[in-house]
């Protein structure tokens, strides 16, 4: 065991959720040395300040009447925190403080812990049977707890003999007694008041002092503002995909939301409004903003015809497919987008909106093949006509251009708009400016005579 200059003091409190206050913490130390909490505090102020004398913190003495529970975020909590732990040898103070939450409140704790004590008589009860004194829990700092959740009785303010509230603690540091008749603030059974129903965000809170008392939260810096700018930008892309469709889409909420801390009260709101866990948001504020947004999308009212999302391998499919088709050399005949998209039982819009890219370069690469496919055929259909067709044209076999390019179709297997233009071109390449005349020739020989005279 380490020896130290006072007292050894740990923080009191088997459960998590009944881990003491430091504010209490300070009061036993103060018996335990038979001083004032005054006196206890500016000696270990001055103590502090012999060891350490470049350290400014300690040169105050902040505990005062109006700062009882002594357990918030602000620096002198920290500053006397470090005094304790040193002065005792108690490293894990800090579980009986909020000092992890201060990366993520802002205004230096407002509305985290309340302003006078308030405790539960049936524990105070107990802690007298069972150690001889009283101790002040963390979760009754909290003013959002009306009410003790083990024995479900109303917190007390007031001192049962005067009446007073308690702003401050007995200048002895005796929790047992009020701070202006010095009467016992233990009440009998008889004026307990009962109260079996949970208080608004009491469970929020009470799983929120556990984790701190035992360690394992971690809270992340700037925990809202990750939390809004994550959730921002998941509800602006919900918001474009589906808001033509029937609901309004949340928008980005104001700039000066995601720069500013929020209180303590206003952070619990905020979760609770959102439907996710304070300890989950101050821990994995990215996380926490996922979860919010399936809660957002799942309250909306999207219409019952609008079609599920495709799974994620559908895709990596899609494009497995378009690159086998993309790697297709000249004389192969290249798929398109709409038959691809029928095959895998989509839309030609799909493929546009997902694989633009990949769907942009299929298009380039099979009007290219099929450019180069159709000057290949163009100059096969005039190597054919040039062989025979056209030599002795017109003929008795090929009297007429229909002729020409009935046998271009039928032996080369090309469309007549494609035979067409290859009869053209082979006459014109054959006769040159002759060409007109001898399709003048052809057509003369097919028209049909009119006859002048009577029959």
């Amino acid at each position: 065991m380490m020896m130290t200059e006072y007292f050894p003091i740990s923080p009191l409190g088997e459960e998590p959720s009944a881990i003491e206050a430091f504010g209490s913490l300070l009061c036993r130390m103060a018996v335990a040395h038979s001083v004032s909490i005054y006196v206890m505090t500016t000696h270990l102020r001055k103590w502090w300040l012999l060891k350490n004398p470049l350290d400014n913190r300690a040169k105050i003495n902040v505990i005062n009447t109006l700062n009882p529970m002594f357990c918030g975020i602000g620096a002198n909590v920290s500053a006397y925190l470090d005094i304790v732990s040193a002065a005792t040898g108690s490293p894990d103070l800090i579980r009986t403080t909020f000092l992890p939450l201060g990366t993520a409140l802002g205004s230096n704790g407002v509305g985290l812990v309340r302003d006078g004590r308030a405790w539960c008589p049936a524990c105070h009860a107990d802690d007298l049977r069972s150690i001889g004194a009283v101790y002040d829990r963390l979760l009754w700092a909290i003013p959002f707890i009306g009410r003790c959740p083990e024995h479900k009785l109303t917190l007390e303010a007031n001192c049962p003999q005067c009446g007073a509230l308690q702003p401050r603690y007995h200048h002895l540091g005796r929790m047992h007694l009020c701070c202006r008749c010095k009467h016992s603030l233990q009440a009998p059974p008889s004026s307990w008041r009962h109260d079996p129903n949970p208080h608004l965000h009491e469970k929020e809170c009470v799983q929120l002092v556990s984790e701190l008392s035992s360690g394992q939260l971690v809270v992340a810096k700037d925990a809202w503002q990750i939390f809004i700018r994550e959730f921002s930008t998941y509800m602006n892309a919900v918001g474009k995909k589906i808001s033509k469709y029937a609901y309004d889409a949340p928008r980005r909420p104001q700039t000066n939301r995601e720069i500013t801390p929020p209180r303590f009260p206003t952070l619990i709101r905020r979760c609770t409004a959102f439907g996710i866990n304070p300890v989950h948001l101050l821990s994995d504020p990215a996380g926490a903003a996922k979860s919010a947004c399936m809660f957002e999308f799942a309250r909306l009212d999207v219409p019952i015809d609008r079609k599920p999302l495709r799974p994620p391998e559908l895709l990596k499919e899609l494009r497995r497919r378009i690159l086998k088709e993309l790697k297709k050399k000249a004389g192969q005949r290249v798929t398109s987008k709409a038959a691809i998209a029928r095959e895998f039982g989509v839309s030609v819009g799909f493929l546009n909106y997902k694989l633009s890219d990949e769907i942009s370069q299929l298009g380039s690469h099979r009007r290219r093949l099929d450019q180069m496919m159709a000057s290949a055929n163009h100059q096969r259909a005039i190597a054919y006509l040039l062989a025979g067709p056209v030599l002795d044209y017109p003929s008795t076999k090929f009297p007429s251009h229909d002729h020409l390019v009935t046998a271009v179709v039928n032996d080369c297997g090309l469309g007549v708009y494609r035979a067409r233009r290859a009869v053209s071109a082979a006459l014109t390449k054959m006769f040159s400016s002759r060409a007109y005349k001898k399709y003048r020739k052809a057509n003369n020989l097919h028209k049909p005579r009119i006859q002048t005279g009577p029959t």
